[in-house]
Formats: C-alpha cells, sequence, structure tokens
C-alpha cells in the first residue's frame, strides 16, 4: 500500500453521512484512502433507528476500520459529534495514528445556547428543535446515553495524539466538553481548536472551509507523505 493514509469518518447520532461529507469528500480530493460508514439504523427512518442499539453502532464503526485497513497502512480516526465516542472506541480497539472529534459530548445539551438561539429566532429554532425530538425515539436517546457513559470510562486508555474541534455556539454538546474530553484522555497530546462563529453542524456552518482546512493541516503534521 506504499504507506498510504486512510481516514475512518464517523457521523453523528441520528444523522447521516451527509452530516460529514464536505469533509470526506476534501480528503479524497488531496488524496486520502476515506471510509466513511452510514452506522446501523441511521440514514433511513425513525423505525430503523430505533431497532438498532450502541452496540451495533459499534461494530459499524469497528467493520469500516477493518475494510480502511485493507487500503491504507496508516489510520486517522475522525468523528463527528457521536462519532467521537465511536471514535474513541477503535482508537483504544486498533492501531490508530492520529484521533480527531469535532463537536463531540462529554457534557451533552447545553440549554442556555438553545436559550439564546430561542430569542433570536424562536420560530425557527423552535421548528428545528421539535423536529429533531419527534425524529428521534426514546429507546434510541436511551441508548446514546448509555454509550456516552460508557465511553467516559474508555478515555484514560486513549494513548494516540488527539486533537479536538469545538463550536463555541453549539447548543447540541455543551462547549465546555472540549476541556474535559481533553483533560480526561490518557495521552499528553492534545489540541484543542475552536471556532467562535458556528454552531453543532461545524461542517456545514460558516467556518466549515477553515475546519477542513485546519483537519488537513493536522493530518498532515502528524502523518507526513
Amino acid at each position: 500500500m506504499s504507506g498510504k493514509v486512510g481516514c475512518l469518518i464517523i457521523h453523528g447520532f441520528a444523522g447521516d453521512i451527509n452530516d460529514v461529507l464536505p469533509l470526506a469528500q476534501r480528503l479524497r480530493e488531496v488524496g486520502y484512502e476515506v471510509e466513511c460508514p452510514t452506522l446501523e439504523g441511521h440514514g433511513a427512518s425513525r423505525r430503523h433507528l430505533a431497532k438498532s442499539n450502541r452496540q451495533d453502532w459499534i461494530r459499524s464503526a469497528d467493520e469500516a476500520y477493518k475494510r480502511l485497513s485493507m487500503r491504507a497502512d496508516t489510520i486517522v480516526v475522525i468523528g463527528f459529534s457521536m462519532g467521537g465516542l465511536l471514535s474513541f472506541h477503535i482508537a483504544t480497539t486498533y492501531p490508530v495514528k492520529l484521533l480527531i472529534t469535532l463537536n463531540t459530548p462529554y457534557k451533552y445539551w447545553d440549554v442556555k445556547q438553545a436559550m439564546r438561539y430561542l430569542r433570536t429566532d424562536f420560530q425557527t429554532h423552535w421548528r428545528r428543535y421539535l423536529h429533531g425530538i419527534g425524529r428521534i425515539p426514546v429507546r434510541s436517546m436511551f441508548q446514546f446515553r448509555l454509550l456516552l457513559s460508557e465511553t467516559k470510562s474508555l478515555l484514560p486508555q486513549v494513548s494516540v495524539p488527539y486533537v479536538l474541534f469545538q463550536a463555541k455556539q453549539d447548543d447540541t454538546v455543551h462547549a465546555v466538553s472540549a476541556k474535559l474530553l481533553a483533560n480526561r484522555v490518557g495521552t499528553k497530546t492534545t489540541q484543542i481548536n475552536w471556532f467562535e462563529h458556528s454552531n453543532h453542524m461545524l461542517l456545514h456552518g460558516p467556518e466549515k472551509e477553515e475546519a477542513i482546512e485546519e483537519v488537513i493541516a493536522t493530518i498532515r503534521k502528524h502523518c507526513p507523505s
């Protein structure tokens, strides 16, 4: 495989590959092998999501890693939101050169930020929150909360370089999560990149190009060709 670098990119809870598609496309353009799976139960209906559980989501990430490892010698794992939790499972199970997470929770749901959004544009954000609540089954939310709780115990086992991207206006993941995660992983090689003007969907917001270029620069730093 001649030293190929591969990027495993994992989308978020109740989302699909569109969460991370701008990044996946750009990484392919600059020459990296990319694996971007749709997690079990995701990308379809509410009913399909309800039939899946956290073990299914972990297995989806595992299988994607194995597929990528057949095409690449060096693997970078990138997780968006809940995908970051799954990235911790991968990084503590398989050989990984670099771990990157984007808006990944330690503390979930920033109520104060949500209230600020509602005050600025009630109609838009109320409909968004109502839609989000309606499309996520209670069982699936319970599985997510269990995954979050179980993943926290893995953090001291993370020994690879770890770079975090966190939007300061994130209402889904409390922004303090970045500092909490960085302080709890086993590795001492950590870095937090803050994005002042973005919300949870960092790769679709006003700073998406900056975030994508910073991901590429980070990979090049840790995985020089």
